[in-house]
């Protein structure tokens, strides 16, 4: 593997000497470490060579997020393979906390992301992954259609799968697609999946967006995740303000765009916590509230 690396690295780096070889903790379903490959430091995703598939996916990704210039994505060294594993090569940046202050900044960005571009549908060219679970992506031209069935529809039916039953599928799926049905705004390139271990800051005080699960959609779906997570400022969401300012109705289309993200939690993680919450807004949609 470390001759795979090392021909990609010297494309892009010239030649040098890998050292400083560092296993890095907090990944949740690939190995990850640090290396210092001359004067560069690089970060690596590495599994089994099945996945070499979602590594090109990831690259692709961060590569069209990295097209906008509007928020900082680490660059694509390469993907690679040899007989039993893959990895992905990227540009490894020491991170910061978010404060009130950076965390204003980093809203401002993610609001130039949704901003950048003009796309007449919602989708993406490929399917792509949010943890474990497919998110399929094939175009659509209406909002309500797309995210009621390539979404809620497909996590209720996957969660059916593993015993957890939260109704009428075909039901929720159409008092979703009813609630969203006034609702056809501008497509943005989306990161997908905006939760507390996929963001931060570098140390020059750039936002940092990484693990992207892309598709062009509506940007209430990235804003609505944020309020999932205490630990992100609010000062995100204030930035954000400052730049292109939240339609008001996006107060009651957040909680159908968190239900996405509740119902992914439970069926990854069986989080019970996760499916108790999911509970409760189907509950609520459904009682036509």
């Amino acid at each position: 593997m470390w001759q795979a690396m090392y021909r990609l690295l010297s494309e892009h780096l010239g030649e040098a000497e890998f050292h400083n070889k560092e296993i890095l903790s907090g990944g949740d379903i690939h190995h990850t470490m640090k290396i210092d490959y001359g004067q560069h430091t690089i970060f690596v995703k590495q599994n089994l060579r099945e996945f070499l598939p979602l590594f090109k996916q990831e690259a692709e990704q961060l590569e069209m997020l990295a097209k906008s210039n509007t928020i900082t994505v680490p660059k694509v060294y390469g993907v690679g393979s040899n007989k039993h594993h893959s990895f992905l090569l990227l540009e490894y940046f020491p991170l910061k906390n978010f404060d009130s202050t950076n965390a204003w900044r980093f809203g401002q960005q993610l609001a130039h992301l949704h901003q950048w571009e003009e796309q007449p549908s919602y989708g993406f060219d490929f399917d792509t992954m949010l943890g474990t679970i497919v998110q399929p992506n094939s175009w659509e031209k209406r909002w309500s259609s797309f995210f009621a069935e390539k979404r809620i529809g497909l996590q209720l039916q996957l969660a059916a799968e593993k015993g957890m039953v939260f109704g009428d599928i075909q039901r929720i799926v159409d008092v979703v697609k009813e609630k969203l049905s006034g609702h056809q705004p501008q497509p943005s390139l989306l990161h997908g999946d905006l939760w507390p271990a996929n963001c931060a800051m570098t140390a020059e005080n750039n936002g940092l967006l990484y693990d992207p699960a892309c598709y062009w959609g509506d940007r209430e779906c990235d804003i609505a995740m944020l309020p999932l997570y205490p630990e992100l400022p609010i000062q995100i969401i204030d930035g954000y303000q400052s730049v292109w300012p939240l339609p008001a109705g996006f107060i009651k289309r957040q909680p159908i765009y968190q239900l996405y993200y509740l119902l992914c939690q439970s069926n990854i993680f069986g989080l019970e916590k996760s499916y108790v919450h999911a509970r409760s807004i189907i509950d609520e949609l459904l009682d036509g509230k």
